[in-house]
């Protein structure tokens, strides 16, 4: 998949630490960037849930990226200046006959509010 005039998308994978309780966590502060470029973004729609106290709005987008992207679900990304959480596990495509790879799609939400 290339796209003529395609995105930029930040890619931040960050290490595991333990923290003062002796859990698991990611240390989003030390966390590495990666740049994908010739991305196609696109608006997966959104909602606002209804919570008492809360006004939130929750925002999809799915990301066409190149081939054999490298993200995984514990990733973050950064799409127009927007932190997002990745949704799921990345899907790579491949024709079933021919094995053409077209590129990877990326679901990712951001939550706010």
């Amino acid at each position: 998949m290339s796209f003529a005039y395609g995105e930029t998308v930040v890619r931040r994978r960050a290490p595991l630490v333990t923290d003062r309780y002796n859990a698991k966590v990611r240390d989003w502060d030390a966390a590495a960037e990666t740049f994908i470029h010739g991305c196609g973004i696109a608006d997966g729609g959104s909602t606002e849930p209804v919570e008492v106290g809360r006004t939130a709005v929750v925002c999809d987008f799915e990301i066409y990226a190149p081939a054999g992207t490298d993200v995984a679900a514990t990733d973050r990304l950064v799409v127009r200046g927007q932190v997002c959480e990745v949704e799921g596990q990345p899907f790579d495509w491949r024709h079933p006959q021919t094995g053409w790879r077209p590129g990877t799609v990326i679901r990712a939400k951001i939550v706010s509010g």
